[in-house]
């Protein structure tokens, strides 16, 4: 199997590096594009393997797309398709699969969406249940609740839909995505707590910014009006805050100064507030807003801390792996979400944790990491790109760590290993 090994800082640094664009605000962007009556540009997009399979999807259905090095020209349609009968494979993207569901009902003919074996394992029930609603024909072609699944009978009219806010924040983007198109709105209302509320904040953000008023009624009601419609626009992409998080743990674990620049430290991003969990550790953070940057530089000694992650669990790993190092034992809570990414993150960290010679200990929604004297060992990544990013920040420092399956990257940051090899 390929593998790379990580080169340890030998001494303190100060370096620099700049982000590319986020890949949860591109492939919204790429949907809302679609759905808007004329011609948008998105500048700044994420090269990631995710977008790019959101792209052909989207060009499979009849979107008309023209891709530059610098921006992706849409020709949208107003949420009007012509007929498409087929299979659509998205592969390992899960919010492309999620964001899919929801578009594909608005198409008239038969669709088949399916996706990798671990996406076939992923829950879509909440969502389906709330398309179903709302008029859509959506028959499970093998396992109850998951892809692959056949799509008949396009929605028009929308309404109002309930769903549990604690299974996965991206069930919601999907149906506010379309909403814009539907005749009479949507009204989304949540099921108990929702979780992971950044990406809420995320995609009522890129909505305004293509014209799009969403009502939040405290994270327990969304309702977007029978007026509301997308308006093709020039978009530029935000820097990828949950891309920056490893750089900023690398400077923490390395006792380095590191500014990471295009990000927004105003962001709606969730993750951009990982900068301030290092601070707790002991950690320098500079913001820039102006330019657009934020610097963080390590301590002597990192302190433990407790965190809830619930808004920026996309980072909880690069967490963990900072807190080997600190002194005392870290609690990470708010993660009920991460057993049902990529990979069962949170067992995925234990055992990793364990081949490098540190205690972990996990539940339902939480891990304990207690600091100690880690070790080097081949890093099992388990198809998930944020497993191989957090553990090379172990690797900075840690002589002999070894990433199995390094260009697992590619699906949200496939320029992640040149960027660190030029630290």
């Amino acid at each position: 199997m390929e593998k790379i090994e990580i080169m340890t800082i030998k001494k303190q640094i100060a370096s620099e590096v700049t982000m590319p664009g986020s890949k949860s605000f591109t492939n919204r962007a790429l949907v809302m594009a679609a759905l808007s009556r004329g011609e948008s540009r998105i500048l700044g997009y994420s090269p990631s393997d995710d977008s790019e399979i959101l792209i052909m999807a989207l060009k499979k259905i009849g979107i008309k797309i023209t891709k530059t090095k610098k921006q992706i020209i849409i020709q949208g349609n107003g949420g009007v398709f012509k007929e498409f009968n087929g299979k659509i494979n998205l592969g390992m993207a899960g919010t492309a699969v999620r964001f899919f569901i929801a578009l594909a009902c608005l198409i008239p003919g038969k669709i088949i969406l399916d996706g990798h074996a671990r996406m076939r394992q992923r829950p879509m029930a909440e969502l389906v249940n709330s398309l179903r609603t709302l008029g859509a024909e959506i028959k499970y072609l093998q396992k109850q609740g998951c892809v692959p699944i056949e799509i008949t009978k396009p929605i028009k009219r929308g309404g109002v839909v309930a769903m549990s806010g604690g299974v996965s924040s991206q069930y919601f983007t999907a149906l506010m995505l379309i909403a814009p198109v539907l005749e009479k709105g949507l009204e989304i209302k949540v099921i108990g707590q929702q979780v992971s509320k950044s990406y809420i904040d995320m995609t009522i953000a890129g909505l305004k910014d293509f014209g799009v008023k969403v009502k939040n009624e405290n994270y327990k009601k969304y309702i977007v009006g029978p007026k509301e419609r997308y308006k093709a626009i020039r978009y530029e992409v935000e820097g990828d805050a949950s891309g920056a998080s490893y750089f900023w743990a690398i400077a923490a674990v390395s006792k380095s100064k590191i500014k990471v620049k295009n990000i927004n430290p105003a962001s709606s991003q969730g993750d951009v507030k990982f900068v301030d969990l290092l601070q707790k550790m002991g950690c320098k953070v500079v913001k820039n807003k102006k330019e657009k940057w934020i610097e963080v530089e390590g301590t002597e000694q990192l302190k433990a801390i407790r965190a809830n992650m619930e808004s920026m669990p996309d980072t909880a790993q690069t967490l963990a792996v900072v807190a080997i190092l600190a002194v005392g034992k870290t609690k990470i809570t708010g993660l009920a979400t991460l057993k049902d990414k990529e990979t069962n993150r949170l067992l995925a960290l234990q055992k990793e944790l364990a081949r490098i010679n540190i205690k972990a200990k996990i539940g339902s929604d939480y891990i304990i990491i207690e600091g100690g004297k880690p070790m080097g060992a081949e890093i099992e990544t388990y198809n998930d790109h944020r497993m191989a990013m957090a553990f090379a920040v172990a690797g900075a420092v840690i002589p002999g760590i070894k990433i199995l399956n390094p260009s697992v990257v590619n699906k949200s940051f496939p320029e992640f290993w040149e960027k660190l090899k030029k630290l």
